[in-house]
């Protein structure tokens, strides 16, 4: 069995043309299992047949139509001709673009005189089409630069791209979408009564030896209204004015000066200020303590507590430690954070009285104490912070920032935690967080891109 491949590209002026691709034979006698169907290799062999003949028509007619002036109709005469390799999704394809000479109506001809303009610069501004860099930033984002490159070479006709060049595309993807803004006559999702909530954590990365510290601080947060979520990356070294970053965030999803946003994190003082910072004063900023961190501090006093009391030597009464180790979630479940700071002053106090026990039980004494010292630390630190937990819970709002939690393995610890062995510079880790987070969201494709161009 023999096939043979035509292609008949018919374009806008009614002119036709065809093209005869290689065949593909299937000898009968000859026929093996592998041999069954289009193989891997010939359809990459006829994908870029296919690639390079409707680009090559594509590119004259696009020469041709340039050549009359938009403004005076006349015909601008060719230049010269220029060889140029574009690099596209199905193989690399070299073509023969021509320059042409400016109209004497532009209006740069006076500074520029006789300069050539060259058509196929506008699509092709780095020489390769959007769709390949945009899979290179993808593939980018998802696995390491050179698997990357693998893949790309492994599954696609595309010219075997080298793995600088896929983190050189990426880190241009990067640049392009946090300069994209929303489009003016794009409507904003109309946001739910309390406003926005924004849901961060942070997540420490390895740094290459030459920045002269161990590790780098990712911001991850996670934004979130009625019907819409959107993830985010950040490393502040990397970004002059971080606040402005996550200020455009902001504005892109639809917040605007003035609206209240809710803030969940847990106890470091620096996420929710680097939202007030982003703010400016032009909103109300309410923070609200993440409800999982306190449970399991929660959880280490009542664990010490009883180990204390499961002790041999233990002569106290079980019950004055027990009962407000166990009501400690109860009252700071419904919003009654000094009631619960009282309880932990009382088995201090208490624990203070086990000063003439044996040393087993001084030593679970101590350890008591400790943990609740770091538990009545934490809330007096974060007392501004507290709310009715158990009320948010049965309004059907969020309480936890486990979201944020979520997206820190799937942008950091999916692509640069430290069981990967990477190192990263500041400006590499921010790039790589921002490509991830849109690809992940979906921010990648074509219309998002056209919508936010």
């Amino acid at each position: 069995m023999d096939v043979r491949i035509t292609i008949e590209t018919t374009f806008d002026n009614g002119e036709k043309r065809t093209h005869q691709l290689d065949g593909i034979s299937r000898p009968y006698r000859v026929t093996c299992p592998d041999g069954i169907g289009l193989r891997l290799e010939d359809g990459k062999r006829v994908v870029e047949q296919i690639q390079r003949a409707i680009l090559c028509d594509q590119v004259e007619e696009i020469i041709r139509e340039s050549r009359v002036c938009p403004d005076c109709a006349s015909v601008r005469a060719i230049h010269d001709y220029r060889t140029r390799d574009l690099d596209t999704l199905f193989g690399r394809v070299r073509v023969k673009a021509a320059r042409l000479r400016r109209c004497s109506c532009d209006a740069r001809s006076a500074a520029m005189p006789g300069g050539p303009i060259s058509p196929l610069a506008y699509f092709f501004p780095d020489r390769a089409t959007p769709e390949l860099q945009r899979l290179h930033a993808e593939l980018g984002s998802r696995h390491s630069f050179r698997e990357a490159a693998r893949l790309m070479k492994s599954f696609l006709p595309c010219h075997p791209p080298h793995h600088t060049t896929v983190r050189d595309r990426l880190g241009r993807v990067a640049a392009g979408l946090e300069k994209s803004r929303r489009a003016s006559g794009d409507p904003a999702e109309a946001l739910p009564k309390g406003g926005l909530t924004v849901f961060l954590d942070g997540a420490h990365i390895r740094c290459r030896p030459e920045y002269q510290q161990r590790h780098l601080d990712l911001v991850v947060s996670k934004i979130e209204s009625r019907n819409m979520c959107r993830r985010f990356g950040l490393v502040a070294n990397a970004t002059a004015s971080p606040g402005s970053r996550m200020r455009e965030e902001l504005s892109d999803f639809g917040w605007k000066p003035g609206r209240l946003l809710t803030v969940i994190s847990d106890g470091e003082l620096a996420l929710p200020n680097l939202i007030r910072n982003a703010m400016g004063g032009d909103g109300q900023v309410k923070h609200i303590l993440d409800w999982w961190h306190i449970s399991m501090r929660i959880r280490h006093v009542e664990a010490a507590v009883q180990g204390l009391v499961q002790i041999p030597g233990f002569t106290g009464i079980p019950v004055l430690f027990q009962r407000p180790a166990k009501s400690l979630r109860w009252w700071l479940w419904h919003g009654r954070a000094r009631v619960a700071e009282t309880y932990l002053k009382g088995l201090m106090h208490d624990c203070t009285r086990l000063a003439e026990e044996p040393l087993a039980v001084r030593t679970a004494a101590a350890r008591v104490q400790a943990r609740c010292g770091t538990l009545y630390t934490y809330l007096a630190n974060n007392m501004e912070s507290l709310v009715d937990y158990g009320r948010r819970y049965r309004n059907g709002l969020p309480i936890s920032s486990s979201r944020a939690e979520g997206s820190v393995d799937d942008i950091a610890n999916a692509r640069m935690g430290k069981r990967r062995r990477m190192r990263w510079s500041p400006k590499g880790a921010h790039r790589v967080a921002v490509t991830r987070a849109a690809v992940l969201d979906g921010r990648l494709t074509v219309a998002n891109r056209k919508r936010a161009a």
